[in-house]
């Protein structure tokens, strides 16, 4: 079967690789229909973020079950469903403290990153999960359950309330998720911060914002502006506790290397909360339910489709560029999606 797999930085070609097989009873292979293109995946091809050589890359999808082992009971052959990426073992120590998302074993059965994951036809895991995707929903936005769980996961941890004074940073596809999120959590006003042209037109140009939020090209922090700030990007900490107003929370998600010098005495003095949080954490299934009831608009944010063979012309659109091996804010897609027909 065909697969994109990552070399070394900089070094993806699409490759001849083995089709999965049952071999325990509650495996679970699907068919993959839709893999949307991960931030994460940037970095991985990019060096920024750590994978194993020959792995196969992409982890955000749905499909189609095809082959199942004997004791799985919650799907069927044939059965359209979502896959949840991230595995836990349920026993170590920090998924028994409650920290699936951060399990021990982790490192080495992160899909996409230390096992293959779905930028390919086939992908094999177990019933645990698996979550079944709606005959209406298409498969494409069945797969951003993976992100979106991620950004549940990280509204859940700040306890918001409906009125915030509220600014996402960055208006990539987590950023559109987190407004959408928040939305859900009652917040009806704010400002999504965005320094690409480009994806501010796409914004505009697909009406995705809606009510009381709207979106600007350049954050400039002024004292006591925001009650909660979200930080996309990886590098605007240093503005964002600026922004702050006292009691402030402000969430970091980016996943990008960046050093930022700030005052702990500041952090104290005037109880600011800096909240990180990565994957999901007991959200997926929150995450499903939202795209299975066909309300959030996911539409008018997966604005390109590619196959695999066009793969390299996928990411170029989303900024990274293989030939030239860089990444840059020259971005004309918000969310792309490889399409596996």
């Amino acid at each position: 079967m065909k697969a994109i797999v990552y070399n070394n930085p900089w070094d993806i070609r699409l490759e001849e690789k083995e089709e999965p097989a049952i071999m325990l009873p509650d495996e679970v292979i699907v068919e993959v229909r839709a893999t949307g293109i991960c931030g994460t995946d940037l970095s991985i091809i990019s060096g920024e973020y750590l994978a194993r050589p020959q792995v196969i890359i992409g982890h955000e999808s749905a499909g189609v079950v095809v082959d199942k082992g004997s004791g799985v009971d919650n799907c069927n052959i044939g059965d359209r469903v979502i896959i949840d990426p991230t595995y836990y073992c349920g026993y170590c120590e920090n998924c028994r403290k409650g920290l699936r998302n951060h399990c021990l074993l982790k490192s080495t059965t992160e899909a996409g990153v230390s096992i293959d994951g779905t930028f390919t036809r086939y992908f094999k895991t177990t019933q645990r999960f698996i979550y079944p995707l709606q005959d209406n929903i298409p498969f494409e936005q069945g797969a951003l359950s993976e992100p979106l769980s991620c950004v549940l996961t990280a509204v859940k941890k700040l306890a918001v309330t409906p009125f915030m004074r509220t600014a996402v940073l960055g208006g990539g596809p987590i950023g559109l998720l987190f407004y959408l999120a928040l939305k859900q959590y009652g917040i009806q006003d704010g400002v999504i911060y965005e320094a690409s042209p480009q994806r501010i037109k796409l914004i505009e140009q697909n009406n995705i914002l809606s009510g009381g939020w709207s979106i600007a090209p350049a954050f400039v922090p002024q004292k006591d502006q925001y009650d909660l700030i979200v930080d996309t990007t990886a590098s605007l900490l240093e503005q964002s506790i600026k922004a702050i107003a006292d009691g402030g929370k402000i969430s970091l998600m980016g996943l990008r290397n960046n050093q930022q010098t700030i005052n702990p005495r500041e952090i104290a003095d005037r109880s600011i909360s800096i909240i990180g949080s990565i994957d999901s954490q007991d959200t997926f299934r929150h995450a499903v339910d939202l795209i299975n009831s066909g309300k959030l608009g996911l539409q008018k944010i997966i604005t390109h489709e590619y196959d695999l063979d066009n793969f390299s012309a996928a990411i170029k659109d989303l900024g990274c560029d293989l030939d030239n091996r860089q990444r840059s804010n020259n971005i004309s897609s918000l969310k792309s999606v490889i399409r596996i027909s």
